[in-house]
């Protein structure tokens, strides 16, 4: 089939393939999408199209094939996707546990180089979650000298980490 020809068959096809197209979409934009492409599908076939009887009905069932088949294709798409119910949830992502992991080392790191004295105090006080009295006890130092040296190996440490 020759241009010609091809525009006499199916170009007055147009308008019946423009209503069945807007029928089916429901947007004029889309619908002209639609025809578009079944008159470029009925083109690049055209060679090894015979003329139709019925040219108008030929063309519109393109189209709608043509509809379907996109369809389909997008439901494949989304279908492909494993369920959210299938999937392992996860409360923390795997960085932000690494990151964590890494400040932890390096506080540690930072407490493990501090002078013995502050070194205990912030480990039973800030680690161990035991009260000024406690540390007192176990130290011998009074509450005024705790806190003095909390204080003392709290700075060091922010000092070291924003160094970092």
């Amino acid at each position: 089939m020759d241009a010609s020809e091809f525009k006499q068959i199916f170009l007055p096809c147009h308008r019946r393939m423009y209503a069945a197209a807007w029928r089916l979409t429901g947007s004029s934009q889309e619908a002209e999408d639609l025809v578009q492409d079944a008159m470029l599908r009925l083109w690049t076939k055209r060679d090894g199209l015979q003329i139709p009887d019925n040219a108008e009905a030929f063309a519109v069932t393109t189209m709608r094939n043509l509809f379907y088949d996109q369809h389909r294709k997008q439901r494949l798409k989304e279908n492909d996707e494993e369920p959210r119910e299938h999937q392992l949830s996860t409360e923390r992502d795997a960085s932000v546990d690494l990151e964590q992991r890494q400040a932890v080392s390096l506080v540690q790191r930072a407490i493990d180089e501090l002078p013995d004295k502050q070194r205990a105090i912030i480990t039973m006080h800030d680690i161990d979650n035991l009260s000024y009295e406690e540390i007192q006890d176990q130290t011998g130092l009074n509450a005024v000298n705790i806190r003095v040296a909390l204080s003392r190996a709290r700075k060091s440490i922010r000092d070291r980490l924003q160094g970092l």
